[in-house]
């Protein structure tokens, strides 16, 4: 825990460093949101429908396989007095083994839906990436950092809104 708090404290001094040294160079340092621009952004939004749309069809799928094993579970709770020993340890069986099987759906599903998200944000994040630098070069910025490691700045440092506004301008482009 000590090493990790010397790592944390030590990434923190640096960043303050490089901070305080562009500021010196008179030079612009600017943060954006790009999880906000990922999400406001037109392409964005169209990645995120399109998982959002893969994953409720996992989701059906798993649905079904859960009513299945509801449906035995309860057909066995009904008949299970009226059943034979060897018919009730045959549909346990049955029960776990479906269970098993809709482990194994779930977690293949998010896995494939993990790979899915990273098929469809791989070109957005790089189409971000792009417009950050082209803001950067515009502009004039010395740098441009993720807001997800600011701790303060004044209120006229950030630039998501301009990132979004461009990269929706840069979609229409396309």
């Amino acid at each position: 825990m000590k090493r990790v708090s010397a790592v944390f404290l030590t990434v923190v001094v640096v960043m303050l460093f490089s901070v305080s040294v562009m500021a010196q160079q008179q030079g612009k340092l600017v943060f954006v949101d790009v999880q906000k621009v990922l999400n406001e952004s037109e392409p964005g939004k169209k990645a995120k429908s399109s998982l959002e749309t893969y994953v409720k069809s996992h989701q059906g799928k798993i649905e079904e396989k859960e009513k299945a094993i509801d449906k035995l579970k309860e057909e066995l709770d009904k008949k299970g007095t009226a059943l034979s020993d060897d018919a009730k340890k045959k549909k346990q069986d049955e029960i776990q083994a479906m269970t098993r099987d809709l482990k194994r759906m779930a977690a293949d599903a998010q896995e494939e839906i993990r790979k899915k998200e990273t098929e469809l944000t791989k070109d957005v994040f790089k189409d971000i990436r792009d417009v950050i630098n082209n803001v950067g070069r515009e502009e004039g910025y010395s740098a441009i950092l993720d807001s997800t490691v600011l701790l303060y700045s004044v209120d006229n440092v950030d630039v998501t809104e301009k990132v979004v506004k461009k990269y929706n301008e840069l979609g229409k482009k396309k």
